[in-house]
């Protein structure tokens, strides 16, 4: 690199105890983020998964669709288990909250997200686990990150339908009462995705309609869990 402070800044976070992500903030307020290879004690390793591969595939999703033209997180160093990038703005449910955002602001950031999303598509890849939680807007750009469970994916296949749900799932878990932030997004997507895309989409709400009858049942049992109350609202947005 031919930043000395960033080099030093980066020198020091590497020197401390390994996490998986870790800021590195800046004396003049650039913020950074180095993500690891997490490390995993037995049980969490069998429950997530080896993290070294989801790290892989982050890396290599990283690049793929940086490549591709696709908003992503930039990469400013990387070494053999760490990634260096440089903050991507606040992530949705932030852009939400934020007093200074309006409403057509926030719906610029959620539309962005579903162009983002469907252009990521028509690139032949799908994100894995784009929850609004993953993706940052910087008032320009609707950046993806977290792409640990990246693939490449045939165009309006079984994996990019799996994406528009993972999101919508976790838009209704964030914001029940108020559909207006997914509603922006999934009009963006449908004009941005390839062809056949949001039919994709409908069959695969359909195939899990089992799913939102045990999600109902469950919610009877634990009725103050907002996931399992997000699924009917999912399956239900997503069939029509």
């Amino acid at each position: 690199m031919t930043d000395p402070e960033l080099d030093q800044a980066l020198t020091t976070a590497l020197a401390e105890p390994p996490q998986r992500v870790r800021a590195v903030v800046l004396p003049d307020g650039r913020r950074f983020w180095l993500k690891r290879v997490e490390r995993l004690s037995g049980r969490l390793r069998l429950q997530k998964g080896d993290p070294a591969r989801a790290f892989a595939a982050e890396r290599e999703g990283l690049r793929a669709v940086a490549a591709a033209g696709v908003p992503v997180a930039e990469v400013t160093a990387e070494g053999p288990d760490w990634v260096l990038m440089p903050d991507a703005g606040p992530t949705l449910p932030t852009v939400v909250r934020q007093s200074d955002v309006d409403e057509a602001g926030r719906l610029r950031a959620f539309a962005a997200a579903g162009r983002a999303l469907g252009r990521l598509h028509w690139a032949g890849m799908a994100h894995g686990r784009p929850a609004v939680r993953d993706v940052c807007w910087d008032g320009r750009e609707a950046r993806f990150i977290d792409l640990e469970r990246f693939r490449r994916a045939r165009r309006a296949g079984f994996w990019q339908a799996a994406d528009v749900v993972m999101f919508a799932q976790t838009a209704f878990t964030a914001w029940p009462g108020d559909p207006r932030w997914l509603d922006a997004a999934l009009a963006a997507y449908a004009v941005s995705a390839p062809e056949g895309a949001m039919a994709s989409v409908r069959r695969l709400a359909g195939w899990l309609a089992p799913v939102g009858w045990l999600a109902t049942g469950l919610s009877a049992l634990r009725p103050g869990s907002r996931e399992l109350q997000a699924v009917g609202l999912t399956l239900g947005r997503l069939r029509r």
